[in-house]
């Protein structure tokens, strides 16, 4: 049986290099299309990345005023949680502000000034069901008509354009991804038959030889298997290597295009497997057609 075994991949291995004008130009194309089906769920999973983000969006800061006395915090902090469209207060003194701000960005600029520039505030993070761009404008208007507060800030245009082009970030990449595969389906069936064609009298003479379907088909499967793994391989390399050039230089990316080594390994195993599958399927179909015909 493991010699048989031997053979068989042995035989597989031999297909490539005499069938190596058919299968180079597939490999090629399976590696720019496995290209391109890992950058568009690269940024699919970026675009979920964002919709995760996009939850601590939709926060208001209300900056409070230095003469504000420190024993009316509670009152307005109790004041805001009663409020329409509020999930949760949370109170940020001015020192907890500047040791958040020294911890986020270059605090060189605050060395220039001898006290804390930064102001107490209060940020207030709207219930899930308030989570929409009207919702958040609403809140945002009606703190800063109340008069308690010297500034309130809200990221209204950013959760708006986000909103609009929500659809359109999941929609696009979902397309493009199925489109891909099919064409790789494609691509993968053209080879394997193409490669049958070129050993068509190998097939009959092993069949007549009574060689069993898993005999014959067993190379054709490996071939297919070791295309797409090859192919789809090389294309994840690429674009791994890309990506970590990519965060290098803008580090802030990271978080949305990096730690993608499961989705990366689950292409290569998908296409693999696709490979595998419509060889398995292209040489069985044409092993039941040439056995109707003899019928």
């Amino acid at each position: 049986m493991f010699g048989q075994l031997g053979y068989l991949i042995a035989e597989s291995f031999r297909g490539w290099r005499q069938q190596r004008t058919v299968i180079l130009p597939s490999l090629i194309t399976i590696f720019l299309c496995s290209l391109l089906l890992s950058s568009s769920l690269v940024a699919l999973g970026g675009v979920f990345r964002v919709l995760a983000a996009e939850k601590k969006l939709y926060t208001v800061e209300a900056f409070l005023p230095e003469s504000v006395p420190q024993d009316s915090l509670k009152t307005i902090q109790n004041r805001l949680e009663s409020t329409k469209h509020v999930g949760s207060v949370e109170f940020v003194s001015a020192d907890s502000a500047l040791a958040d701000f020294r911890r986020h960005f270059n605090g060189e600029m605050l060395d220039l000034v001898d006290d804390n520039p930064l102001p107490p505030f209060f940020r207030i993070s709207m219930d899930e069901s308030s989570r929409n761009p009207a919702d958040l404008t609403e809140l945002r208007n009606m703190l800063r008509r109340e008069g308690t507060f010297e500034e309130v800030q809200a990221p209204v245009e950013w959760v708006e354009k986000i909103s609009a082009w929500k659809f359109r970030m999941i929609f696009w990449p979902i397309c493009l991804s199925v489109l891909l595969l099919v064409t790789l389906s494609l691509i993968i069936c053209n080879s394997v038959r193409l490669s049958l064609l070129s050993r068509r009298l190998l097939v009959e003479n092993m069949k007549y030889a009574g060689g069993s379907y898993y005999f014959i088909e067993f190379p054709f499967v490996l071939e297919g298997l070791m295309q797409g793994f090859v192919g789809c391989g090389l294309s994840v390399a690429l674009l791994a290597v890309v990506l970590n050039s990519v965060t290098q230089a803008v580090p802030m990316l990271g978080e949305y295009l990096g730690n993608f080594g499961f989705l990366f390994a689950l292409i290569v195993i998908m296409v693999s497997a696709l490979s595998a599958y419509f060889s398995y399927r292209t040489v069985r179909g044409f092993l039941q057609m040439a056995r109707n015909e003899q019928d």
